[in-house]
């Protein structure tokens, strides 16, 4: 084999390991590596734990009780597509939009309505942390399909205004908002751990 063939089998074989490795999907970190390690939380700063009410079931011999997660996310933190759930996060990040005008929805037509706000979302995150006053520390994150989904603000025109410390941080296809009452220790290193994130 001559030297220009030995330099364009080279060559073609670099082009096919680069080809190989740009055709390759990309894995995106699941949202779950949202959550701040224990060791990068201040002390009296934890996720919080799952408040559990107790909900009678009704059997033949008497009553029993059984344990459900209250309020809705299963477990925190929480990551996942169920569109009730993404519907919940979506309204905390960009607002609730305002039902459209003429006759009232009906209770179903509301609920389908606002699970529109599920479209387009490939995942939706939650956790909850508690501060050493007790004060609720929130990350609320989703993962759109389409990086221009992505807003810097939150949607005009929508109701829940944002009231507290608001912290919110948009990379490519994903909105991360940071909320508390006011701020504090925790939800400084909540928001400040979140942002050295790539």
């Amino acid at each position: 084999m001559t030297g220009s063939n030995i330099g364009a089998t080279r060559l073609l074989a670099t082009f096919l390991v680069v080809g190989v490795v740009a055709g390759e999907p990309q894995t995106r970190p699941t949202l779950n590596a949202l959550t701040v390690p224990g060791e990068a939380l201040p002390s009296e700063c934890a996720l919080k734990q799952p408040v559990v009410r107790p909900v009678p079931s009704s059997r033949a011999e008497g009553t029993t009780i059984r344990s459900v997660e209250w309020p809705p996310f299963p477990t925190n933190p929480w990551s996942g597509t169920d569109r009730r759930l993404v519907t919940e996060v979506r309204k905390v990040i960009d607002g609730t939009p305002r039902l459209p005008d003429g006759p009232p929805l009906d209770r179903a037509d509301a609920a389908a309505f606002l699970l529109k706000l599920a479209d387009n979302v490939l995942e939706a995150y939650r956790a909850a942390y508690v501060s050493a006053d007790g004060s609720p520390v929130d990350v609320w994150a989703v993962r759109f399909n389409d990086d221009s989904l992505a807003n810097p603000e939150r949607r005009p025109g929508t109701m829940n205004s944002p009231r507290g410390f608001r912290s919110r941080l948009v990379q490519g296809a994903t909105v991360v908002l940071v909320t508390a009452p006011s701020s504090n220790e925790c939800v400084r290193a909540v928001d400040a751990y979140i942002r050295t994130l790539k």
